[in-house]
């Protein structure tokens, strides 16, 4: 719900006119989201000695969380370019 809730504030940035690092700070917050939610995960394969899957896994997950943020502002801009025209 907290992911749901980051995307949405996204979006809301993008339709206030928010400046465009604020996708950044967004895709921080959705890697470290799900960074906790997997800690436990990450913490065995460490023991197992599996560090190169768990630092692509967070690129990774620090790439999906950039895409759906920037995505998301994209679309609050579009909605305030298209609510200014009517």
């Amino acid at each position: 719900m907290l992911g749901y809730f980051t995307i949405l504030v996204s979006a809301l940035c993008g339709l206030a006119g928010a400046p465009a690092w604020s996708v950044l700070v967004a895709a921080i917050a959705l890697s470290s989201i799900s960074y906790g939610r997997h800690m436990p995960l990450f913490r065995r394969a460490g023991d197992l000695g599996m560090q190169d899957a768990i630092d692509q896994t967070v690129v990774a997950s620090l790439v999906n969380g950039l895409l759906a943020a920037g995505a998301a502002y994209g679309c609050g801009v579009v909605l305030r370019i298209l609510s200014a025209g009517f």
